[in-house]
């Protein structure tokens, strides 16, 4: 265990390393050429060619943040628009989105609805499609597995393309934990951080030392760090943030535990307005068991239900006219280090409240977990509008305070019932800001997670349901 004595040596390197900051990425192996893949070579400094003589690949319009050499997120999604090929000769998709209730028109948000095949544009297939006996079993796309579908960052980041290394041959310590420490502790977020920038390994090991270093009390749960994290009566170093509420909420893991999914399924009893919830998502439109070659079914919805992401132009009418829509949403603020907290449990999300929990400069995702997770009550048909959220002032507490830029929650609005519209505003005027609601944080440890988060690609839409899951 590290002493107090080693706190000024851990000063020393963390100062020492943000000073480096400065410095470009290595450039070899985690770009072109290189053994990774012979039959490419690099063009210069951020491009790729391939040998036959094609033209260099120029995604720039699907790259996302990454500016100065740091992270970059390129979007191999094509955007559903109306023009998009379907099966049908001759055919296409047709409009995928429309304008239910428009502030154009008095409504005070705007709302849109989603629907469209499900075989659609960039779409996965489940092993359901063409086979009847596996749709039948169930084996439909939420079946699919998610460690497949999903790299892992660490692992990627010290492959030996990367930098002649590899993650078995790191020994055990901060490096791996840091993503998955229970701890809402900066060194080790800035660890995650300079990981997924594809800073020099030299950084990140630096810093891993420095966590290695600092005084005990900040690395594990609670401490002057936090005072918001206690340890749990018998639990192990790892375990920060309350007891698990209730045993019939399984945690979703996937990959031994790797990954934790924390998006709710969208089925018919989701919490909507009215007493019946969100009413059937999709129907199938052709069916084996009927003759068809194939099961194909369409998807329709709201698109403010279930784990959903807000876009700017959802309650701001003049970020609607702009195109402020969720195709226009910074992915490289969706991926990446978030911290998951609690929220004391008898309180909305106010400015003091906000302060309470101390959380440090720098920090820029937070998934809060409320009363509303303890209550259940993503798993309740009809609204409750006692859910805990944002209150006004604690949302404006937030953008003043913090460098905070993604805020998620656990229920289907971010902005307490008596606060539904004004602190909508508070963040919603702020595009940078960018709100994710209905997580599923049940039996998740609060920590430092790596968050990966990725909307549908809807043009001009105000919102879009969303697939987030956490990395350990």
């Amino acid at each position: 265990m590290a002493t107090a004595s080693a706190a000024p040596l851990a000063s020393l390197l963390l100062a020492s390393i943000l000073l480096l900051l400065g410095a470009p990425a290595l450039s070899s192996g985690g770009g072109c050429g290189g053994e990774a893949h012979p039959g490419y070579s690099s063009g210069g400094e951020g491009t790729c060619t391939v040998d036959a003589g094609a033209a260099a690949l120029t995604p720039a319009t699907r790259e996302r943040g990454g500016a100065g050499g740091g992270r970059r997120i390129i979007d191999i999604t094509h955007a559903y628009v109306a023009d998009l090929p379907t099966f049908a000769t001759g055919e296409v998709a047709g409009p995928v989105v429309r304008l239910k209730q428009s502030m154009a028109e008095g409504s005070e948000y705007n709302l849109s609805e989603l629907k469209m095949e499900c075989h659609t544009g960039t779409h996965v297939d489940a092993p359901g499609h063409i086979n009847q006996a596996n749709f039948a079993a169930g084996l439909d796309v939420d079946t699919l597995d998610l460690d497949v579908l999903n790299a892992d960052v660490c692992r990627i980041f010290f492959s030996p393309a990367r930098a002649k290394l590899s993650s078995e041959r790191v020994p055990p310590g901060p490096v791996a934990r840091s993503c998955s420490v229970a701890a809402a502790h900066l060194l080790a977020y800035l660890t995650c951080e300079l990981a997924t920038m594809a800073a020099p390994p030299l950084l990140v090991m630096l810093l891993a030392v420095a966590v290695t270093l600092a005084p005990q009390d900040l690395v594990a749960g609670g401490g002057a760090a936090h005072p918001a994290y206690t340890n749990a009566a018998g639990a192990g170093d790892d375990s920060c943030g309350l007891a698990s509420a209730g045993a019939e909420v399984a945690l979703e893991e996937h990959g031994g535990g790797r990954i934790i999914d924390i998006t709710h399924a969208y089925r018919p009893d989701l919490p909507a307005p009215g007493r019946d919830g969100l009413g059937p998502v999709t129907r199938l439109k052709e069916s084996m068991a009927n003759g068809s070659v194939n099961n194909v079914s369409e998807l329709k919805m709201v698109v403010h239900s279930g784990t959903h992401v807000d876009a700017p132009g959802h309650m701001v009418q003049e970020h609607f006219v702009a195109g402020l829509d969720v195709d226009k949403l910074d992915l490289d603020v969706l991926n990446g280090p978030a911290l998951l907290i609690d929220v004391p449990r008898d309180t909305n999300i106010t400015a003091q409240a906000m302060e309470s929990l101390n959380i440090p400069r720098g920090v820029r995702r937070v998934l809060f977990r409320t009363l509303n997770t303890d209550r259940k009550l993503m798993w309740t048909k009809e609204i409750d509008t006692s859910f805990v959220g944002f209150t006004e002032d604690g949302a404006q507490w937030l953008l003043d305070n913090t460098d905070i830029k993604l805020v998620g929650v656990d229920y289907i609005s971010f902005a307490a019932f008596d606060h539904l519209i004004s602190a909508h505003l508070v963040f919603l005027n702020n595009p940078a800001i960018i709100p994710i609601e209905g997580l599923k944080l049940d039996h998740v440890k609060a920590g430092i997670y790596m968050l990966h988060c990725l909307p549908l690609r809807l043009i001009g839409c105000d919102g879009s349901p969303i697939r987030c899951i956490l990395i350990k």
